[in-house]
């Protein structure tokens, strides 16, 4: 490596590192974060024994956040974990780019994985996907390493990050099975190859005879997206992530073109590769994408894979020159989505609950209670898993939460001591009876204080050509009359 590719190498991971580092501990924990939080609050059995009957992920990661809790619970040191994991993927995408093709390619894929708005979003929350992500781009310089030289070190290494992978994510075979079958198409299969999954299975076995436990909880998730766009929204995610609104045709229009443009270009100089690493790129790109038609399959869950379409890019834009104007704009394309990101831009959000700011809101609520008030919530409050009312409110007032109509027809009788009291209502995960609580209210007693939050629009009902706004989460004070 020469002096001018480190310097560019440090200036990418530099960059990619202060993008990830911004506003790290801003915004208050999102809904799923809680839920590892929650989670990594308990024992190691506790865990497992509770996320095979009602959740869809292995226990790594929760194991993990269940030992970094002792090192602080704010929002930064909490982010710390999947922000170490998120800023290593790119020296690590430069490493896997360089064994694939040249050094070059390396370090086009450690700029893409540097810029890339979803991996900046999921380095920044606690969850597993940039752990997963690493995990992948590790296990596949393994691979291409154990298919040249078959020696002992790289299928030691290759059983254990695929071991880790499956425990990381359910979605974590797919990187084994496009192992398996480049390794077919290549005809560099044998004995020694087979035993290396054979072991990585058996290893596995503890958490697979759990599976059909979170598959039967899964069947229960179904997400709004129509089949034909699960495709097309997984790409859209890869490249320009969650922050940048589908409709916002002004600037996609070009973006498309821009992407286009470039695919044409890189798919020719694929086609110039050996043959293997065309049979790479191929299963690689497409295999993934199968996964999307899983009915609780999300974007996110297949982000990792992103960073194929980014080696394949690379490979494109490695041929251009540096008065080829394509080769800038790829990159600059991903500027909105950042922009709108880091100045949380509600209209452009696929997912704006991510902005709901609890900690502000619970300290207001702190402020303006009185001592016998009561706090009357439809968030949902679960038994061993922490909510964000009871992570971030610190007042003295009596919660009660409201989860059906017949706990409506109870307010009054406890409001009889009472002068006055709060009503927080959740539209993101209890709309209905949040919409039936706030008609209540207003009828039965006399609003004094009002405020609303994140004030969203619902995408999916522009493709039946609605448009639909509502706020996220609305407080209210009342008082009898």
């Amino acid at each position: 490596m020469n002096k001018k590719t480190i310097f560019f190498l440090f200036f990418i991971i530099l960059l990619g590192a202060i993008l990830r580092i911004i506003n790290l501990g801003r915004h208050s924990f999102w809904c799923d974060e809680f839920l590892a939080i929650s989670l990594g609050k308990h024992s190691i059995k506790w865990i497992i024994n509770f996320i095979t009957f009602n959740d869809a992920h292995p226990p790594l990661f929760y194991i993990m956040v269940h030992f970094w809790l002792k090192l602080g619970q704010s929002e930064f040191i909490l982010r710390i974990l999947p922000l170490i994991f998120g800023i290593m993927c790119i020296p690590l995408g430069y490493i896997l780019g360089k064994k694939f093709n040249s050094e070059k390619t390396g370090l086009l894929l450690s700029l893409f994985i540097s810029l890339s708005p979803p991996l900046i979003l999921w380095s920044q929350l606690v969850k597993s996907y940039s752990l997963f992500t690493l995990l992948t781009i590790i296990s596949f310089y393994v691979f291409l390493n154990f298919l040249e030289q078959q020696d002992r070190k790289s299928k030691i290494i290759l059983i254990l990050l695929n071991v880790l992978i499956l425990y990381t994510h359910n979605l974590g075979f797919i990187v084994i099975l496009i192992q398996f079958i480049f390794a077919i198409f290549s005809k560099k299969i044998n004995l020694k190859f087979i035993y290396v999954y054979l072991i990585t299975f058996l290893f596995y076995i503890p958490w697979f005879i759990r599976i059909p436990y979170q598959i039967r909880f899964t069947l229960g998730v179904i997400r709004p997206l129509p089949i034909s766009l699960r495709i097309p929204y997984t790409l859209f995610y890869f490249f320009l992530g969650e922050t940048i609104n589908p409709f916002n045709f002004k600037i996609l229009v070009p973006i498309f073109l821009i992407y286009s443009i470039t695919f044409i270009i890189s798919l020719k100089n694929v086609f110039l590769l050996e043959k293997n690493k065309k049979y790479f790129i191929g299963i690689s790109l497409v295999l993934p994408l199968f996964f999307v038609f899983f009915r609780s399959t999300v974007p996110q869950n297949l982000i990792p894979f992103s960073i194929f379409w980014f080696l394949f890019y690379a490979i494109g834009t490695e041929k251009l020159s540096k008065k080829n104007i394509i080769s800038y704009l790829v990159f600059i394309s991903t500027f909105p989505s950042l922009f709108f990101y880091f100045t949380d831009n509600v209209s452009q959000y696929h997912d704006a609950s991510k902005l709901i700011p609890f900690r502000e809101i619970y300290k207001e609520i702190e402020k303006l209670e009185g001592k016998s008030d009561l706090v009357f919530t439809t968030e949902k409050i679960e038994k061993d898993l922490i909510s964000p009312i009871f992570w971030y409110y610190k007042g003295k007032s009596q919660i009660i939460e409201i989860k059906s109509k017949n706990d409506l027809d109870k307010i009054i009788k406890l409001m009889k001591d009472k002068e006055n009291f709060f009503l927080i209502l959740d539209f993101v995960n209890s709309a209905e009876i949040s919409e039936e609580a706030k008609k209540f209210f207003e009828k039965q007693f006399e609003k004094i204080y009002e405020k609303k939050y994140v004030y969203n629009e619902k995408l999916l009902n522009k493709l039946k050509g609605e448009s639909q706004y509502y706020y996220l989460l609305e407080i209210y004070i009342f008082k009898k009359k």
